[in-house]
């Protein structure tokens, strides 16, 4: 089918034009124009997305838990007869209205903090499907063994990264509390417009909170040699999303879990420099092991500063 013939399939005019966009690393994104309105389409990758129908019906609970959120907004998919989403030519495709952000409005640590502790509290309670979106996802072990099957790794890496594993191995245990998570916690996944708007959602998942607070406080503070900042802002963010959801366990894992996504995010970059295949498809092995280097230095000083962070965390979340 000729992709610009696509929209047709949700109802839509054929596409008068149509723009791949390059930002992310998995799904094809295009910006696309019918009669005058802007929508985004896009091609879910089904070698990463093996189960895309779960995907997609996880995006609906999503949507349907929002719509009592008064300030922070999710996308709103177009439905395809009974379904969000469409299949041609053995591809999974989506659309929502293209979503207008404010003239060079970026989320800030606090507006992000915001937007996925309210995430957090809008899905308690709801249920997805146990069907993991990508296998595996955020599975710190999973990961530390796949680097350890590549030849190159350096040995004074692998032994930090394996000390991290057994430090998060007694933190994260059975008894610890897992609510639906959004798993790809970052301000470049919140368009600030009229509301705030959380997208890319494919990766929602059973998991802790400390995943999202993580993952958060790792891209925030990327390339920053000081940032009490902005975990100081974030944490502070994330609260006021929660509204004091979090027991007093999970509060205590929110310092492992900056440990848990940059040590796992290393890994993963290392992993993919040392491969033929990579996750990070759009990435050169040298742009991966450089990145991976970055990591791991912040990783030192997430380390190195962990009596501050957790005061800063104990000072907003209680």
């Amino acid at each position: 089918m000729d992709i610009r013939n696509i929209p047709a399939l949700f109802g839509l005019p054929e596409a008068e034009s149509l723009t791949e966009l390059s930002a992310g690393h998995i799904n094809r994104t295009f910006l696309v124009v019918c009669e005058n309105k802007k929508y985004i389409m896009q091609s879910l990758n089904s070698s990463v997305f093996r189960s895309p129908g779960t995907v997609m019906d996880n995006i609906s609970r999503i949507e349907a838990a929002f719509q009592t959120v008064p300030d922070i907004a999710v996308p709103h998919f177009i439905a395809c007869g009974d379904k969000n989403y469409a299949v041609a030519d053995e591809s999974v495709w989506r659309m929502y209205r293209y979503i207008p952000a404010t003239a060079g409005a970026a989320a800030t640590a606090a507006a992000a903090g915001r937007a996925f502790g309210t995430f957090i509290r809008a899905m308690d309670g709801q249920e997805l499907s146990h069907t993991p979106a990508i296998e595996g996802f955020h599975d710190f072990d999973r990961y530390f063994a796949r680097l350890s099957e590549k030849n190159g790794a350096e040995r004074s890496i692998m032994t930090k990264l394996d000390k991290l594993r057994d430090a998060l191995g007694q933190v994260f245990t059975d008894t610890l509390k897992k609510r639906v998570i959004h798993g790809d916690a970052k301000p470049d996944n919140i368009i600030i417009g009229d509301i705030p708007t959380i997208i890319d959602l494919d990766t929602a998942m059973y998991g802790y909170a400390a995943i999202d607070y993580g993952d958060l406080v790792r891209s925030v503070c990327r390339g920053k040699e000081q940032f009490t900042a902005e975990i100081r802002d974030v944490t502070q963010g994330f609260a006021q999303g929660l509204a004091e959801l979090l027991g007093g366990d999970e509060v205590k894992s929110l310092y492992y879990g900056v440990l848990w996504l940059t040590g796992e995010l290393a890994a993963r970059y290392l992993a993919d420099s040392l491969s033929e295949e990579r996750y990070f498809r759009s990435k050169s092995a040298a742009e991966c092991s450089a990145r991976a280097e970055e990591l791991l230095r912040q990783l030192d000083m997430f380390n190195e500063r962990g009596e501050e962070i957790r005061e800063i965390i104990y000072s907003h979340m209680g």
